[in-house]
């Protein structure tokens, strides 16, 4: 597993990390294409077939198949959250972990069902990062080795990780890292799903723009964006992309932060998120624009109105049935 070493600058791992060179087995994905079309009407998987292939190339071995996949969920805690941009609560998110951890939550139950591993990060949720319309997230050494921390997702050699985060303010957040990632307005990246309210949305609004005055000058750089605006969350899962693709480990993405995450990796190289496919694209506009900006089509569309990890591992069953047909073939 790579490590991030001590530098001059703490981003200067980060950065040789996201460059450096891994690419897939092409003759795996291959072979998946020409079994399909050896299969005739059959072999009519669109999506699916696009993912078992991208699966094959990305485990560089063929028949592509699911023996250990893991749902890694990062769970943070933001500033922001006490003014008035969130229906959760530190509390709240708070108990999602426990459940998660004992086993009560609807997502241990489908984890267990697609045969999944859930590993639950906890991110200094009783330390949530400082407003970001007053100062930055993070330090530089804190959202580089929280970035590092985010490696222990790939802990146990899993076949696919997927990714999900939990937490208050992570959405907005999210969206003012959009902001100096892609331009554009807060309100077109601050764009919820339907459930949100008025006021809540504007109150969004003003927090990001507020925080993208107060930090303008430092957000043109990938990495000072994520440290300015983001939180620990998203650095945790930008460290799981950039350490999967060296292990060649693909990573599955879920909601619109998790989405942003590999935004982050994808401007620092533009070939590091290759490994990275959407598993679904949920109500939130800002979530179906921030995939078009990575030419990412989703595997699916649940419709659901947040990530937190659902629909990454929804997607694993997916994957599950898209690999059924060539384990099921004579193997040479």
């Amino acid at each position: 597993m790579p490590q991030a070493e001590s530098a001059a600058n703490p981003f200067d791992d980060v950065r040789e990390l996201a460059m450096r060179p891994s690419a897939p087995d092409d003759q795996a994905s291959k072979q998946v294409f020409d079994a399909l079309l050896g299969m005739g009407r059959e072999g009519d998987f669109g999506r699916l077939g696009d993912g078992a292939a991208w699966l094959a190339g990305w485990q560089r071995r063929y028949p592509p198949r699911l023996e250990s996949p893991t749902l890694a969920i990062f769970a943070g805690s933001h500033g922001i959250s006490q003014n008035g941009v969130t229906l959760s609560s530190i509390d709240s998110t708070r108990e999602k972990v426990d459940a998660l951890r004992e086993g009560r939550a609807p997502l241990s139950a489908i984890s267990a069902q697609v045969e999944a591993n859930i590993r639950v990060f906890e991110l200094a949720l009783d330390k949530p990062t400082p407003n970001i319309a007053e100062e930055a997230a993070m330090s530089e050494r804190e959202c580089a080795a929280t970035i590092a921390y985010g490696f222990e997702a790939l802990e146990g050699e899993p076949d696919l990780v997927a990714l999900g985060v939990i937490g208050a303010g992570i959405g907005t957040a999210a969206a003012a890292v959009a902001c100096a990632l892609y331009g554009g307005s807060p309100e077109y990246w601050v764009r919820p799903g339907p459930q949100v309210p008025t006021e809540m949305n504007q109150q969004r609004v003003d927090i990001v723009t507020e925080a993208l005055r107060r930090h303008r000058g430092q957000l043109s750089d990938p990495l000072e964006a994520l440290r300015c605006l983001g939180g620990r969350e998203l650095a945790a899962c930008v460290g799981a992309i950039i350490a999967a693709r060296q292990q060649g480990v693909p990573v599955l993405v879920d909601g619109f932060a998790t989405t942003i995450a590999a935004g982050i990796v994808h401007a620092l190289n533009p070939l590091g998120i290759e490994h990275v496919k959407a598993a679904h694209v949920t109500r939130r506009p800002a979530h179906e624009a921030a995939l078009e900006r990575l030419g990412m089509t989703p595997l699916a569309e649940f419709e659901f109105n947040t990530g937190g990890g659902m629909g990454s591992v929804a997607a694993i069953g997916l994957l599950r049935t898209a690999c059924a047909p060539f384990l099921a073939e004579p193997q040479n």
